[in-house]
């Protein structure tokens, strides 16, 4: 016989059957749920169902005796005993067992297979509403059709009139329906050092993990508080707990909720040490940290907002030379990389990157309290605040719509948009899921990058036909295949490189910028502080982890300068470039030389930069590659794979750089050209350094002569006194390449110099007119790009050159004369090559 009950809320449902669970030691699992019956903003005017006097009809659902009172059903519940029939586990394990088989593993041989028995014994759940206000005096068929319709007129005319409210009736199965494995107290066993009345303890092992009780998860919480940190300690006191404490005179059942696994234990610990990391103990930690960095400020920029009743926890961190980064390289294009993902940091922890020429770096950090796109949008407006002007146009981050949506909604016209290496990086964890039981991972993988790097939509649609007619896609259980549709598919406009902007695939993917980003998103230093308060990790970070990558960036472009920067093998479009761009392009170039065997036709468009580049041998069947170099408004292109894995001058474009001596790297796309990733930066001096030579600057009388020396007669040239500008033309400045020779005559040399001395005379009659710092730091790059090519002249073995010491009061950095304007003289130690003062 079942047992039937009554109860008015949810919670005294749930707290009935905790207490079944507990006399019978069975746990029962959910089987099925009506749509409404968990919908908590219910009401009757929303829905026509039939109204009913009573039920004891249907098979296995509660009856509801007849009171006078008509109700409708809401809903229903269905719940099973947990070795009751299996759902989905044997074809999951088949599979399991077939993959286990594949892989040359040795087949597992298990006493019992599975722990289900196919026990009948369900509980079910009816919800109802009943309507007292529509009481019957009197049982007859016609009053019942009569109160029936006047019901549903009032709930269509005046609802808020109608009275009504809401029970639960419960069909509780006793012992004797459970088949198949033992219930209740059958064996005596000993448990956690405890004697227990109950079920054998293989039974015990294959009780589902239940939900841990409160007063057990309360005493874990306190033992972590007081320090205790290892699960077996914590668990051997949580027994003596459940024992001496909540069950003195008693037995305490076998039960997951008394008894949880070490497993369960670790993931509670964890919640709590998650809490700690920002509590009222860190709490004074961050705030010294913040008055160490008021310290440094202007440097730093900062915001430090503490939690409280109204607020949530916000911190934001960035440094000047982050800023600096930020103007130069993210104008258009940045990373939201979600850290504490990756280093598996309790806290939201976030970093705003842009992708430089020699690597990724760090351009700010901030904290938040939740992981939601109001608290996300409101750090972006911080840093908007903070940089004017910059609104970038594309947003690289991972497959999150919680990121997507606060990117899109802090950046007016932004577009949240796929990083590569980040989605890369998710199939592959997808693919190599174990439970999933995918087989050929590598082919199927392919073919999703097939999809993703098609650069026509024709190569994109073929792709997208090969993965279709694949077996994994034609399978039975269409598990990837609803995967892929539904979650990125649906999604294609943000990483497929057919639809997405230039841009955007060429900050991707030149010179190496997958494996960029591979190195930067690792966060393997990261790791290691995992389990550190929010004031030890943010200490890390901004001592230990930003410094490092700021001198590699600093260092890198300096090694390319020394190595690159006047090489006499490259030619002259690749001086003062990174050294990989200089690499790769080199070796496009050396292939371009073997395979001379190449035909290169002018396009119908041929007046735009379009060519087909194709093999003498296969001129009249062969494939051609169409190559483009671009407009105002549109980027090169190129159809081969080096093109679009690179970004940068594949072979087919050194074919037309030597067959058509009209289209050159001068004239390829500006926007390309230009780009700050194809250039080389020295950005190492500091703004205050920058606003001291300033000074210096701006104390130059104007009728002062400025003496330039070298080897040769010592030549003075007046500086001619200009009305102030209020802005330096330094765009106006044009020169013509001169290029490098081993050996010069003092003739030459003295005209070179002759030359110099002009060009450095007219940025010097424009020095009052400086009024912006980002003017100032572009004179001063064209000074160093100056200063890294005397440094070259002067490594040249020209025996007629000599050089002059420094005098006193010019600065040294790195070994390099510092060409700035001095008070009263600037001293020129070489023949200068000025041709890249534009650049």
């Amino acid at each position: 016989m079942s047992n039937e009950a009554v109860f008015e809320t949810i919670e005294e449902v749930n707290k009935h059957i905790s207490h079944v669970e507990e006399s019978t030691c069975v746990k029962y699992i959910s089987y099925r749920v009506d749509k409404r019956f968990n919908d908590q903003g219910w009401k009757p005017q929303d829905h026509k169902n039939r109204l009913y006097w009573e039920w004891k009809y249907g098979k296995g659902t509660p009856s509801i005796p007849f009171d006078r009172v008509p109700f409708m059903f809401i809903g229903h519940k269905l719940m099973g005993c947990h070795r009751g029939r299996a759902k989905c586990g044997i074809k999951k394990r088949q599979d399991l067992e077939a993959q286990r088989e594949k892989d040359g593993k040795e087949k597992r041989n298990l006493l019992l297979k599975t722990k289900k028995v196919a026990c009948p014994a369900v509980f079910t759940i009816s919800r109802i509403v009943k309507f007292p206000g529509f009481k019957l005096e009197k049982d007859t068929s016609r009053l019942r059709r009569v109160m029936s319709i006047s019901i549903k007129q009032a709930l269509q005319t005046d609802p808020a009139s109608v009275p009504w409210k809401i029970q639960y009736f419960l069909k509780i199965p006793s012992v004797t329906d459970h088949k198949g494995h033992p219930i209740g107290k059958v064996l005596l066993y000993y448990y956690h050092g405890i004697y227990c009345i109950g079920l054998s303890l293989g039974y015990i092992s294959s009780i589902c993990a239940d939900q841990v009780d409160d007063r057990v998860k309360g005493y874990i919480r306190a033992l972590v508080q007081q320090g205790v940190r290892k699960v077996k300690e914590v668990k051997n006191q949580m027994v003596q707990y459940v024992r001496t404490e909540l069950f003195r005179d008693t037995t305490p059942p076998p039960l997951r909720r008394f008894f949880p696994t070490e497993k369960t234990i670790h993931a509670v610990m964890a919640q709590v040490i998650a809490e700690e990391h920002y509590s009222k103990i860190d709490l004074v930690n961050l705030l010294t940290l913040a008055e160490n960095w008021k310290a440094e400020a202007p440097r730093i920029n900062f915001l430090l907002r503490v939690q409280s009743e109204s607020e949530n926890l916000l911190l934001c961190y960035q440094t000047d030379w982050q800023r600096r980064l930020l103007r130069q390289y993210g104008k258009e294009v940045c990373f939201l990389d979600a850290a504490y993902k990756r280093t598996r940091f309790p806290l939201p922890l976030f970093f705003l990157c842009v992708r430089t020429n020699v690597s990724v770096a760090p351009v700010g950090l901030f904290v938040v309290q939740s992981r939601s796109a109001e608290a996300l949008g409101e750090a972006l407006g911080v840093f908007r605040q903070w940089n004017r002007g910059w609104s970038p146009a594309y947003i690289l981050t991972e497959h999150c719509p919680v990121e997507m949506k606060a990117v899109e909604a802090a950046f007016t016209g932004a577009q949240a948009v796929f990083s590569d290496h980040l989605r890369e990086r998710t199939w592959t964890k997808w693919l190599s899921n174990r439970s999933r039981a995918i087989t050929n991972q590598e082919g199927i993988f392919d073919m999703m990058k097939a999809i993703a790097g098609a650069l026509t939509r024709e190569q994109h649609q073929g792709a997208v036909e090969r993965l279709q007619q694949s077996p994994i896609w034609l399978e039975k259980r269409q598990l990837f295949k609803n995967w892929f549709t539904n979650k990125w598919l649906s999604e294609e406009k943000r990483w497929r490189n057919a639809v997405r902007v230039d841009i955007v695939n060429f900050v991707s993917v030149v010179n190496g910028g997958l494996e960029m980003q591979s190195d930067f998103f690792t966060h393997n230093n990261m790791k290691v502080h995992k389990k550190d308060t929010l004031s030890q990790m943010l200490q890390f970070v901004v001592d230990d982890y930003f410094p490092p990558m700021h001198q590699r960036y600093t260092d890198l472009n300096s090694r390319s300068s020394g190595e690159y920067s006047l090489n006499p093998t490259a030619p002259p479009f690749l001086w003062h470039r990174p050294l990989g761009v200089v690499a790769l392009v080199m070796d496009n170039m050396s292939a371009a030389l073997q395979d001379s065997d190449i035909v290169v036709e002018q396009a119908s468009d041929a007046a735009n930069g379009t060519f087909r580049v194709k093999s003498r041998a296969e001129s009249t069947s062969g494939r051609s590659y169409t190559v483009s170099f671009g407009s105002e408004a549109t980027w090169p292109s190129c159809e081969c794979e080096v093109w679009r894995d690179q970004r940068l001058p594949c072979e087919h474009f050194c074919h037309v750089f030597r067959s058509e001596p009209n289209w050159t790297w001068e004239h390829l796309c500006p926007k390309y050209r230009d780009h700050p990733l194809l250039t080389l930066h020295s950005h190492t001096t500091t703004e205050e350094e920058i606003e001291e030579a300033l000074n210096g600057l701006m104390h130059l009388s104007p009728a002062s002569p400025v003496s330039l020396q070298w080897d040769g007669p010592e030549e003075t040239v007046p500086l001619v006194q200009t009305p102030q500008t209020p802005q330096l033309q330094l765009h106006s400045i044009q020169t013509q390449w001169v290029a490098p020779q081993a050996s010069q005559g003092p003739r030459e040399r003295e005209e070179l110099q002759r030359e110099c001395v002009a060009k450095l005379k007219s940025i010097m009659e424009n020095v009052s007119g400086i009024n912006d710092i980002d003017h100032l730091q572009e004179l001063r790059q064209k000074l160093d790009v100056l200063q890294a090519q005397s440094e070259t002249m002067l490594d040249q073995k020209d025996a007629g050159v000599k050089t002059v010491p420094t005098p006193k009061g010019k600065r040294k950095r790195a070994g390099v004369e510092i060409i700035v304007a001095m008070p009263k003289r600037i001293k020129v130690l070489s023949q200068i090559d000025v041709e890249n003062v534009q650049k």
